[in-house]
């Protein structure tokens, strides 16, 4: 508690970097975050994980993500939807303690996103709030020095498609320095505002929602769908679909709240959550919201566009459309393996596949006659499932019964599902312990289809599409064109979210000149180890 309180006063640090100021609509935002956590933590996990979203001026998402935070930073990309209008918008970042303060303690980027197919453009709103510099984002107000950090270019004037590399030097004594570094034409990056108002008094003393300091999490509460009444000490379940196939359970505390922290899991999965109480039958799951829904009133400026700019932008425009032709977004997707691989208790005591046997008409009969290791008992009327073993807690904790995954309560419909749909039975005839919750033991069952067997699933389960971490997003040119014949139009030459310098420390990056010629800058901004921020442009020319 003393912790937790303590954070309530020093809150997270953070700010959001994009690797330019100004967009064309259809083209991705590649962003790095810069994170500190409270300085009460100590040396203790914090937040693990951080929401990016593109939003409108009011808070309307556009796009979003998620992405772990590592050793202090995150890096991710967002896709800007096609045909937006013109005007200002904003890469809304928060971790989930955040969300304590409401949106008023998140943390907002301004970038500007034209769309050179329509003269709509956002309404102007001078909205009262003020920016704020990147230094105090991160709780700190030292500027080192530009002149601390050195970068050497071998000339000033290079050719289109020529190699450039720059020699950089650190030249700190003692604190390490971690950049992240743009390479695009002079004035696409443009003067990018950061915006936080601050925790409102009247919430600055709230922590209702905790950390996510083990991954990204599933958070909810179980109630009863008559009274709207907490079931508290329910057993929840979560069953991961799919090919990759997973389960989860826990008991909901005294106030009916659940929390799951799922491995790193990437991509949009699908997931059925369950839950049974002894003495509720009526229960209902209410999933909390992954993404903030907070209303905002950011300040959205008029569209002003100066000579120079304009034709920047124009340029842009014309090289975004052909990049859109020539080299198409690569959609990355999960790494999934086969399914047969990835039930979650690993290989079973025993397996008994049904067709090596004579057919039975109902599956109680398979278990009397070729399941040894399973009574089915009937106590006042009411059939249950027991698994035999050497192990005394076997008698004493009831099994998982499960199909293709997903925990079953019922007994009575387990035992309706047609033999002829079930391919296997798996058993685990030992107390297994999932999250808090003991078992005694595992009967699963394995559709032949995948189907679950048609059975009739709980009452009180959802299926939820969950969005889990967003993997890295691809370019389609690493370092130049692969094919010398097609054109090299980047708006962005180079990007590197995470560079690392010890002190006294040189290091040399190398990127290739497109096409287009005119006056490029490199940017660089980071922080040294204590959190002072630190900004730098060197400029070149394209001939």
């Amino acid at each position: 508690m003393g912790l937790l309180l303590g954070a309530q006063v020093q809150q997270e640090g953070l700010v959001v970097l994009t690797d330019r100021g100004h967009y064309i609509s259809g083209e991705t935002i590649r962003y790095r975050a810069f994170y500190r956590k409270p300085a009460a933590s100590a040396e203790d996990e914090w937040s693990r994980i951080l929401y990016v979203e593109l939003i409108l001026p009011n808070g309307e998402p556009l796009s979003q993500s998620k992405v772990i935070i590592d050793d202090g930073e995150g890096t991710g990309s967002l896709s800007i939807p096609e045909e937006v209008s013109s005007g200002t918008y904003y890469l809304k970042a928060y971790t989930r303690w955040m969300r304590n303060c409401g949106p008023e303690g998140y943390v907002y980027t301004s970038i500007n996103i034209y769309d050179p197919f329509s003269e709509m453009v956002l309404p102007v709103d001078s909205a009262v709030w003020e920016p704020r510099p990147a230094r105090q984002l991160l709780k700190r107000d030292e500027i080192p020095a530009p002149e601390m950090l050195e970068c050497q270019l071998e000339k000033e004037i290079y050719m289109t498609r020529e190699e450039v590399a720059a020699n950089i030097e650190w030249k700190s004594d003692d604190a390490p320095l971690d950049l992240s570094v743009s390479v695009a034409r002079k004035g696409v990056h443009g003067n990018q505002e950061y915006y936080r108002p601050g925790c409102p008094v009247d919430m600055a003393g709230r922590f209702d929602i905790l950390p996510e300091n083990q991954g990204l999490s599933l958070t909810g509460q179980a109630v009863s769908s008559s009274s709207g009444e907490p079931a508290p000490y329910a057993t929840i379940y979560v069953s991961v679909l799919g090919d990759e196939r997973d389960f989860f359970c826990n008991y909901s505390d005294s106030s009916g709240r659940f929390y799951f922290s799922f491995p790193d899991y990437t991509g949009e999965r699908e997931l059925f959550v369950s839950a049974y109480h002894e003495d509720i039958n009526d229960l209902e799951l209410l999933i909390d919201r992954d993404f903030s829904q907070d209303a905002l009133e950011l300040p959205s400026y008029p569209v002003k566009l100066n000579d120079s700019l304009s034709a920047i932008i124009t340029e842009m425009s014309v090289n975004a459309q052909v990049s859109q032709q020539y080299y198409p977004k690569v959609v990355q997707t999960p790494d999934i393996q086969s399914a047969d691989d990835m039930m979650f208790y690993g290989s079973p005591n025993s397996t008994i596949h049904f067709d090596d046997f004579i057919r039975l008409p109902t599956l109680e009969e398979y278990f009397t006659e070729v399941v040894p290791q399973v009574s089915v008992r009937k106590t006042r009327g009411v059939k249950r499932l027991v698994l035999l073993g050497k192990h005394p807690d076997l008698a004493i904790y009831p099994p998982l019964l499960m199909i293709d995954g997903v925990a079953i309560f019922d007994v009575e419909a387990i035992l309706a599902v047609s033999p002829r749909l079930i391919d296997r039975v798996e058993i685990v005839n030992a107390p297994y312990i999932r999250g808090n919750v003991t078992f005694g033991g595992i009967i699963s069952l394995i559709s032949k289809n995948n189907d679950l067997g048609y059975i009739d699933l709980p009452s009180s389960g959802l299926l939820v599409k969950y969005r889990m971490l967003d993997l890295p997003g691809a370019d389609t040119i690493q370092n130049g064109v692969i094919d010398p014949r097609l054109p090299d139009v980047r708006n962005t030459l180079y990007w590197d979210p995470r560079l690392e310098l010890l002190p006294a420390m040189e290091k040399k990056i190398t990127f290739r000149t497109s096409d287009m010629k005119g006056d490029y800058e490199i940017l660089f901004r980071g922080t040294d180890s204590t959190g002072a921020f630190l900004e730098k442009r060197v400029p070149f020319r394209v001939e």
